[in-house]
């Protein structure tokens, strides 16, 4: 059965040093760059991807990244917000041991305990991320000459 990894978006654009700081600027761009840094993540482990963020007013919302099915979007309502949205995904689910729970926040870390799913810190996830880009590039092979690296780890401060 696919796994299936839940993030909580605006905790970790909080949680990455270079998304907090262009949060600070623009949300929209801090959260198409999450989107973005995400996608080796989502095509090297091929899991099911669901980002959700806090939406702002009207109804709840799904979309897919790009056209990807197995990669969503969720903006959650002003009343029910990121965390009731992912709560009510870990309640309705019939396989929770099969999620995965990307948070720092400890009353969503907890709740994905209850409902016996796992759970994963921000800093965890960014190290899988790496793993998946590292493994991608190893089996593409050296890059060829004159071609532009392009380096998509982020650097985060030591604890």
């Amino acid at each position: 059965m696919q796994e299936h990894l839940i993030i909580d978006g605006n905790n970790a654009l909080y949680a990455i040093p270079t998304l907090a700081k262009s949060m600070e600027r623009d949300r929209q761009v801090a959260r198409a760059d999450l989107l973005r840094m995400l996608e080796p993540l989502q095509a090297r482990e091929n899991c099911l991807l669901t980002v959700v963020f806090d939406g702002r007013g009207g109804k709840t919302s799904l979309s897919k990244h790009q056209g990807n099915s197995e990669y969503s979007i969720i903006y959650s309502s002003s009343s029910q917000g990121a965390d009731g949205v992912i709560e009510r995904m870990l309640i309705a689910a019939e396989f929770p041991q099969h999620i995965t729970v990307g948070t720092n926040d400890n009353l969503i870390r907890n709740c994905a305990y209850t409902h016996g799913a796992a759970v994963m810190r921000v800093e965890e996830l960014l190290k899988k991320l790496d793993n998946a880009i590292s493994t991608t590039r190893n089996l593409r092979g050296v890059p060829k000459k004159n071609q532009q690296k392009f380096e998509n780890r982020i650097p985060f401060p030591d604890e």
